[in-house]
Order: structure tokens, then C-alpha cells, then sequence
């Protein structure tokens, strides 16, 4: 694993998959043991918007202290460092809490994933890999909570953990150490990095009247493969940053909700449950991988069409496999773009989708009724058909008009805009 990225995506799917262990193989037999799932879930993903913002506000003074007034958010040699430090933390304070009480066990998992996520957001960056490393990154996180919630059903719950535990110990202080060993090998090179020198997808950067490199805006949609952006700016105007946040905010709410609450009838047997895992972790590493290579509006309605008809057909196992596989590719797809909607505050970014994902979770833990009753298709229940098939629609509709609200804001911002063609 030469990459961050590739380390934090294995610790990924171990911190996820202690956290699941935890809970279902120790707290949930607690007493009020369902109160301690809702306050975990809102520790490990509500809380990771507020200790997002606190991060990136942490690498801004961090910069400035450095001598640079002018940068926004912090090199990416800074942000890389503090970042891993945020991770680490959290691998620590998970270990903790998966023996002491799900409150512990909630922060850790919220501090690793923004560590992680920004530590990766800016390796994606800094490499030019355009989102790459998004899907990378998340992906990894489904296999871990399947994993451990099947082995929380083992009696050797402790002896996992252990063994869980130290494998991430020992992952954390090989990063700390080929950490320090880079820092030793680029001190005295002046470094090239930061926000404010290149966008986010390796395009370029603006340069102003004064000469200074601004951070220009740009989003890969897929006009053409691999030409330009339908999105370019030095940086979108607060409505459009509004307007896309909100669009992707619902869409993972949307996600979230249909996750839970979709329930296929093949479902029933080890075999099957693998392959569902295997194409929610594919689905989502395809998506930054597609999103790069293609363009990321392209890959959004292609992907998003054919899983609202393969939804409509979920109940025959193949097209249930296609309908996750393919309905998962947005969750990279709608981190990329508030990513670039934040470039100044990626850890806000990050933890604003978590919080979508804890909203998008309570409908399901409070026994909400579903949005749609009835059956159709032979007996099969709407809720399980018509209304993830037209959740992908509305999902697709919102990126779509996330995307094009963006560019004609900052088309009319400038006074100029342009449209790959």
C-alpha cells in the first residue's frame, strides 16, 4: 500500500467493522440497548460536521502561524499531518470505546472518518486523481459493518476486537512513521500545494490581477469524455454553494433512507448477503472511478437510470445486485461535488453528507411507516420497488439541478461562463 489513501480504506473497513462488532456483540444487550444505537449513531455521524469545521479552522490557523496570512485552508503537507493525527485519534478512542461505552465508540468513529476523509480528499488532490479516491475511500466501510455485525453473532466477540484492535494499531504507527520519514526528506524543499494554488481536479488554477494563484472552481460532468467541465469559476457565488449543498445534502439523505428501508426477498442466505455487500463496496468505488474517466453528470444519469428500472425488478436477485451496485455509485459523486463546492473547508464538507446519513436513519429506527404501502409486481411490496426506482429519479434530478444552478451562478457572477463542448 503505497498510498494514504489505500491505508486509510483498509482502516476503514476495520474501524467500521469494530464499531458494528461493539454494538451488536456488547451494547446492544444492554439494558436500553436500543437508546445506545441512536446516541452511537449520532456520535459517529452527526458529530462529524462539527469536528469537520473545527478541522479545517485548526489547519487555517496552523497556515497562518506558518507565516502565510493569505492561504485559506493550509498546505497540503499541513492538512496531511493534522489530518492523520485527527485519524489516529480516532483509531485510538475506537479501540477504547469498543470496551467501554458506545459514547467513546461513536467520537472515535467520527474522528477517523474526518481524519481519514480529509487525509484522502487532499492526496486526491495533490495526485490529480479527480475524485478517485473518494470511492476508495468509502467503500470499504459497508464490507466492515457486514463483517462485523455477522461476527458479532460469534461468542468470541472479545477475541476479534483484540485482534481487530492491535491490526490497527500497528497500520496507524506504520503511517505515523513513514509520515515522519517524508517530512524528514522534504525538509528545506519549498513545497507546491494547497487550495489556493490548484483546483481540486489537477486543471489549473486562476491567477488574479495581483498575480496571486486563486482556486478556481471546476467540476467534471461529462460533456464529453475526459473534455472540460460544464462548471468553471474561481469560486462559485454563496447562492450556488447553497443551492448545491442542499441538493446534495437530500440526495444523501435519500440514500440513506432507502438503504435501511429496502428490504429484497432474496435476501435470505450468507451467499446472498455477500453479494449485496460486494456490489454496495464496487458501486461505490465505481463511482469516483467512472465520475473521473467520464465525467461525473454522465455517470450520475447513467448510473441513476438504470437503477431506477432495476429497482422496479429487485426481486429477482440479479437485478436487485445491479440495482445496489448501481444506486451506490452517487455516494462519491456527491461528496466530489460539495467538495468542490467547500474547497476551503473539506472536513464541513465531509461530515455535512455524514450528518445527511444520520437523518436519513432515523425514519427506519423509529418504525416511521414506509413513504409508499401497497403491492405491485406480483406481490411485491412498493416499498421495496416503485419507491427506490423513484428515489434514483429525484436523486438524479437533484444532482442535475445542483450542477446547473452552480454553473449558471457563477456564469452570472463573472459576467462570462463556459460549457465544454
Amino acid at each position: 500500500m503505497k498510498t494514504l489513501t489505500a491505508r486509510y480504506s483498509v482502516l476503514h473497513m476495520l474501524v467500521d467493522g469494530v464499531c458494528a462488532l461493539a454494538i451488536f456483540g456488547r451494547f446492544f444487550s444492554w439494558e436500553d440497548g436500543h437508546l445506545y444505537v441512536l446516541i452511537y449513531n449520532f456520535c459517529a455521524f452527526a458529530l462529524q460536521m462539527p469536528i469537520g469545521a473545527l478541522l479545517d479552522i485548526l489547519c487555517m490557523r496552523k497556515q497562518k502561524a506558518a507565516g502565510e496570512p493569505d492561504a485559506v485552508a493550509g498546505s497540503s503537507d499541513n492538512m496531511t499531518q493534522v489530518s492523520l493525527v485527527v485519524a489516529v485519534a480516532g483509531v485510538l478512542c475506537t479501540i477504547t470505546g469498543a470496551v467501554t461505552h458506545p459514547v467513546v465508540l461513536g467520537l472515535g468513529n467520527a474522528l477517523f472518518h474526518i481524519g481519514g476523509g480529509v487525509g484522502t480528499i487532499y492526496e486526491d488532490k495533490e495526485k490529480q486523481w479527480k475524485g478517485r479516491g473518494l470511492g476508495v475511500f468509502v467503500a470499504p466501510g459497508a464490507l466492515g459493518l457486514y463483517l462485523g455485525t455477522l461476527l458479532a453473532k460469534n461468542e468470541a466477540v472479545t477475541a476479534w476486537l483484540w485482534g481487530a484492535g492491535i491490526l490497527m494499531v500497528l497500520l496507524c504507527a506504520g503511517m505515523l512513521y513513514r509520515q515522519i520519514c517524508d517530512g524528514r526528506q522534504k525538509s528545506g524543499i519549498v513545497r507546491y500545494g494547497g487550495w489556493q494554488e490548484r483546483d481540486f481536479t489537477g486543471e489549473g488554477s486562476v491567477a488574479g490581477q495581483d498575480g496571486k494563484q486563486i482556486p478556481s472552481f471546476t467540476v467534471q460532468t461529462g460533456v464529453g469524455i475526459g473534455q472540460g467541465s460544464d462548471i468553471v469559476g474561481r469560486q462559485p457565488p454563496v447562492q450556488g454553494t447553497v443551492y448545491l449543498a442542499v441538493c446534495c445534502f437530500v440526495v444523501v439523505i435519500l440514500r440513506s433512507y432507502i438503504g435501511i428501508a429496502v428490504a429484497f426477498p432474496w435476501k435470505t442466505t450468507l451467499a446472498a448477503g455477500l453479494l449485496s455487500v460486494g456490489a454496495i463496496v464496487g458501486g461505490k468505488m465505481a463511482g469516483g472511478l467512472c465520475g473521473a474517466r467520464y465525467g461525473y453528470l454522465r455517470t450520475a444519469v447513467i448510473s441513476l437510470l438504470a437503477a431506477a428500472v432495476c429497482y422496479l425488478f429487485s426481486a429477482v436477485l440479479p437485478m436487485g445486485i445491479a440495482a445496489l451496485f448501481l444506486f451506490n455509485m452517487t455516494m462519491p459523486i456527491t461528496l466530489y461535488l460539495l467538495i468542490c463546492g467547500f474547497p476551503q473547508m473539506p472536513g464541513f464538507a465531509f461530515g455535512c453528507l455524514t450528518f445527511a446519513l444520520f437523518l436519513g436513519f432515523l425514519p427506519e429506527y423509529f418504525a416511521l411507516p414506509p413513504l409508499m404501502n401497497g403491492a405491485a409486481f406480483g406481490g411485491i411490496a412498493l416499498e421495496n420497488t416503485v419507491m427506490p426506482s423513484l428515489g434514483s429519479v429525484l436523486s438524479l434530478l437533484l444532482i442535475f439541478a445542483a450542477m446547473d444552478g452552480v454553473r449558471r451562478r457563477s456564469a452570472e457572477g463573472r459576467g462570462r461562463g463556459r460549457i465544454s463542448d
